[in-house]
């Protein structure tokens, strides 16, 4: 009987070490496997790729449309 109580601590630290892995590895795998669901995920349709570069084609003409509508500046480079 008086062994018993001895084996006792070090069966306690190998299910404490064994929680503790399985505990991490819980955490692990479905962090992983969000990081790789998103990874996955598609990026943007062809069409809406086109749509984008059409709005950014617009957008830039009517930039230079605004810019020509503009005054010439007298002294460039010069502030005020």
């Amino acid at each position: 009987m008086r062994s018993l109580p001895v084996l006792m601590p070090p069966i306690n630290v190998v299910f404490l070490s064994r929680m503790k892995k399985l505990a991490a590895t819980t955490l692990l795998i479905p962090s992983l496997l969000l990081a790789l669901i998103g990874c996955a995920s598609p990026g943007p349709s062809p069409e809406q790729q086109a749509r984008n570069a059409d709005q950014q084609r617009e957008a830039e003409r009517q930039q230079a449309d605004f810019r020509k509508s503009l005054p010439p500046v007298k002294n460039p480079g010069q502030g005020w």
